[in-house]
């Protein structure tokens, strides 16, 4: 199985380390056949390429099996037209990755504020690739404007096509396990968006 590491900024580095470490163990004791490489990305790709994050290791991804992603310092990246482009959003858009799945469960080795006797067994299926985002919610530029220097406008965007996939993803999910879903929106105020 061929993984392309991406170990980003700040402490991606020390994370994807550590994940290549754990895979390397599993390797080694289940025979898995794990193959690592490694592409600059962040701040690394900024100073060699000019961006935070090439075509090329995009298109490369796509040949992989896997990847690992560290964290990135978009916050801190400079404008897109000067090469600060969201690595996440950028692989989340390019692989189309729509189903960000996020699983949170009670242990019983750990204390929770839970009633006594009672588990919480939650996955958060949040999809990824549209919404409030302004770096991939348009086909050219972002879904920002600032009329005025004392107002900022953000455009939504939610497809039928999206909106679907996700549920989708969710009822097929549950029907492994308690099959219970439950959908959380404001259609009370985002008539269009959420009623959509």
């Amino acid at each position: 199985m061929r993984i392309l590491v991406l170990p980003c900024d700040g402490i991606g580095p020390e994370i994807t380390s550590a994940a290549v470490t754990v895979l390397n163990s599993l390797d080694k004791a289940f025979g898995l056949g794990f193959e690592f490489d490694y592409e600059d990305v962040g701040f690394k790709s900024l100073e060699k390429y000019g961006t935070t994050l090439r075509q090329e290791s995009l298109d490369k991804a796509k040949t992989y099996d896997g990847i690992i992603l560290g964290t990135q310092s978009h916050a801190d990246y400079p404008a897109p037209e000067k090469g600060g482009r969201n690595v996440s959003a950028g692989f989340r858009i390019g692989l189309d990755l729509y189903a960000n799945v996020r699983p949170a469960r009670t242990r019983p080795f750990l204390t929770s504020n839970m009633k006594e006797g009672k588990t919480m067994d939650l996955v958060i299926m949040r999809e990824a690739t549209e919404g409030f985002y302004p770096d991939r919610n348009m086909t050219r530029g972002w879904g920002e404007v600032m009329p005025s220097p004392d107002m900022a406008l953000s455009t939504r965007k939610i497809t039928r096509h999206c909106s679907e996939r996700i549920a989708r993803k969710a009822f097929e999910l549950a029907m492994q396990r308690k099959k219970k879903v439950t959908a959380i929106h404001k259609a009370n105020s985002f008539h269009m968006t959420d009623g959509l």
